[in-house]
């Protein structure tokens, strides 16, 4: 799949970085894009839910998932703290 039809149907690049190849107008629109994105789903959920945040990748993980409690390096806080810390959810959905 192309990057513009790739863009087309919702996706994002992987950690935020654009391709090379194509259109400039299309790599200037899409750090915008990014920018915009993110902080809506960070923002989304319940911001009182405890969330397991492992500090070595910066994602934190809902109740009930696989690594919930369970990677070596990481701590308790709720959603709205993690999200303020700029840690992003796993997977990219929040708890709700």
């Amino acid at each position: 799949m192309a990057q513009t039809e790739a863009q087309q149907h919702g996706y994002r690049p992987a950690y935020g970085k654009v391709c090379q190849s194509g259109a400039s107008a299309t790599t200037a629109a899409t750090p915008q894009q990014e920018k915009t994105a993110p902080t809506q789903t960070q923002r989304a959920g319940n911001p009182d839910a405890k969330v397991w945040v492992n500090t070595s990748s910066g994602v934190y993980h809902c109740p009930g998932t696989r690594w919930y409690g369970n990677t070596k390096q990481g701590k308790y806080m709720t959603q709205g703290q993690a999200q303020d810390a700029s840690y992003r959810p796993a997977y990219g959905k929040v708890c709700e």
